[in-house]
Formats: C-alpha cells, structure tokens, sequence
C-alpha cells in the first residue's frame, strides 16, 4: 500500500485503523507499542516533534473545513519545508487524532525518502 493510499484511508472503518496503526508502529519512536491498543495521541504527537526538528520540516497550518461535510469538520494540516519553505503536501482527517496519524506517516515517507535533510 502505497502513502497516499493510507493517507486517503477513512479512520472510522475498522481495518482502516488497523492499518494506520500498523504504520505507524514502523516509526521508531512508535514502535514500542503493542498491537494492543491504539498509539496514544502525546507519543505521536512527540513522534512529530522529533521528526520536525530533526529534518526541517513542519506542520504550518491546521485549519477545518466546515463546508466539505455535512456532519463533522475535516481537518487539514500542511506539511512544509523549513529550510526553503515549500509545501511537502496536506493531510486531512476528521479527527484531530486521524489528522496527527496521518501526517505523522506523511513526515516520516518525507524522511524515508530523504527529501529532507538535516
């Protein structure tokens, strides 16, 4: 399964969180979670935080669309560059926990590709 694909999965099914989880245990910091139970919200958050210092990247926005949905907001983050300020891509979620999921997998392909240096 290719990024984009997890990243267009709907965090409410079932197995599209259990996909989720599983790829985010494949970052490091996240990895010692057990298959158990879902990744808490402050290590993914932290998870972030270390890979943004780290590379030079950041989460410039959150912002909700109110119009996209008839029943709940859908969040968007964009994921920029630091160090010449392009946009790496959006990720979007309707969940404030999806959209952390999401864009923590969509720095770490950033990583994994190593478009971002340190």
């Amino acid at each position: 399964m290719t990024t984009k694909q997890i990243l267009n999965l709907d965090y409410r099914k079932e197995e599209s969180q259990e996909i989720i989880q599983r790829v985010l245990r494949q970052i490091k910091p996240l990895s010692k979670y057990s298959d158990e139970c879902d990744i808490p919200l402050s290590a993914i958050e932290k998870a972030i935080f270390i890979m943004c210092k780290k590379y030079n990247m950041r989460i410039r926005e959150i912002t909700p669309d109110l119009s996209g949905n008839e029943q709940h907001a859908i969040w968007r983050a964009t994921l920029a560059n630091d160090k010449n300020f392009k946009v790496i891509d959006s990720v979007y979620g309707i969940s404030l926990y999806e959209l952390f999921a999401k864009a923590a997998i969509r720095l770490y392909a950033e990583v994994k590709k190593g478009t971002s240096k340190r």
